[in-house]
């Protein structure tokens, strides 16, 4: 039988580290994962806007958005500046666009027909600013740290 070089204190030692790090670990892994989760939530909570679509009608270019209210209190109101882009970065057009309502939870589909010309025309349309943002209940006015933009077009939709 061999004889083991470290004490049983020892052993008993290193064995209890060991564990207490494993353990310490797993509750860093669990903190770490509620934080996501809790900042993933707060994050959910916005109003986004998607630029969906973009098509020539009738000589002018029409924009298809769609809004989603995931705030825990309804929109009464919001409305947008937006600004055109031509594809050498000149700007070729301004818009005001009202969305309306947005009951919390509800998607909306909205068209806009924002400049005069063929879509192509445009590269990128930027939020210049939120010109009307009336939220149910709440005294909080400032919505454009609330919008969650994207585009699914061609055309850039940006901030």
């Amino acid at each position: 039988m061999k004889r083991s070089l470290v004490s049983a204190p020892v052993r008993a030692v290193a064995l209890a580290l060991m564990l207490s790090s494993q353990f310490a670990a797993a509750a860093n892994a669990q903190s770490a994962s509620q934080a996501a989760s809790q900042t993933a939530s707060k994050t959910s909570e916005a109003i986004s806007v998607q630029l969906n679509d973009a098509e020539t009608v009738d000589g002018s270019c029409r924009l298809t958005f769609v809004i989603r209210n995931t705030l825990p209190t309804p929109v009464d109101a919001l409305g947008l500046d937006l600004v055109m882009f031509d594809t050498s970065d000149g700007v070729s057009g301004y818009a005001a666009i009202d969305f309306g309502d947005l009951p919390t939870g509800k998607t909306r589909v909205r068209q806009y027909d924002v400049a005069k010309g063929d879509c192509t025309g445009i590269s990128r349309v930027l939020v210049n600013e939120v010109r009307a943002c009336d939220l149910q209940d709440t005294a909080q006015q400032d919505c454009l740290p609330l919008l969650r933009i994207d585009s699914r077009s061609e055309i850039d939709l940006i901030l």
